[in-house]
């Protein structure tokens, strides 16, 4: 019955990555009209819904990798948001590594709970996509590695956003934000594309073209 509902909750993703999508789009038309590369409230907004579906669609399909960086990414999105408000509402540092701390051990009490309360004891941290009327492939160590590197390059853009962030107290898309964009982007879409799933085949699929056309228009800038 437990695999039924996630085969039919599965479509759920979708919605996150339309999110992801329209975050781009909306600030690569931004950037086209300023023609430099920018950064709006807007984005972080769309940034924290697509965050928490994805959150939401990762922990039901058990995907731990996924669901862990969403959800720290959600509370970097947060603090985006804060940092473009006043300077009186904005929260120590401190604060939100507390809350990214709270925000990890949430979900791994989560995980062993479906595995101990809803699996029998057994606690999965990994499933492949296994949606309706289309069985999990199966998929060998070296394309699981590649999958790890073009995820561990894609998320680590926010981790640097947010250093930029912190460091100068305010919401900036570096160079190096656009680059690792790209190069995760670029190997996630593979390694999704060979395991068959088509959420984040979406989800990598549409951001390719916004990450150069930035890196296009920022180098532009720095010219002028």
């Amino acid at each position: 019955m437990i695999e039924g509902w996630r085969e039919f909750l599965y479509p759920l993703g979708f919605f996150a990555q339309l999110a992801f999508a329209w975050r781009f789009l909306q600030q690569w038309l931004m950037s086209e009209i300023k023609q430099k590369s920018v950064v709006t409230q807007a984005f972080w907004q769309i940034s924290l819904i697509g965050n928490v579906l994805l959150t939401i669609h990762s922990f039901i399909q058990m995907q731990f990798h996924v669901c862990v960086i969403q959800a720290c990414n959600a509370v970097i999105s947060w603090r985006n948001l804060n940092l473009m408000g006043p300077t009186s509402e904005q929260i120590p540092f401190r604060s939100v590594l507390v809350m990214m701390f709270g925000t990890v051990l949430a979900i791994i009490t989560g995980f062993l709970f479906q595995g101990y309360i809803l699996g029998g004891g057994i606690v999965e941290w990994f499933r492949l996509p296994n949606w309706v009327g289309h069985p999990a492939p199966q998929v060998s160590f070296a394309w699981h590695l590649i999958g790890f590197i073009g995820l561990a390059l894609f998320s680590s853009r926010f981790w640097v956003q947010w250093w930029y962030a912190e460091k100068n107290k305010t919401s900036y898309l570096s160079e190096a934000f656009w680059w690792l964009s790209l190069s995760g982007g670029i190997l996630c879409l593979i390694y999704f594309s060979y395991i068959e799933d088509p959420v984040n085949i979406m989800g990598y699929a549409v951001g390719i073209l916004p990450y150069a056309r930035n890196l296009m228009l920022m180098r532009k800038t720095q010219k002028s």
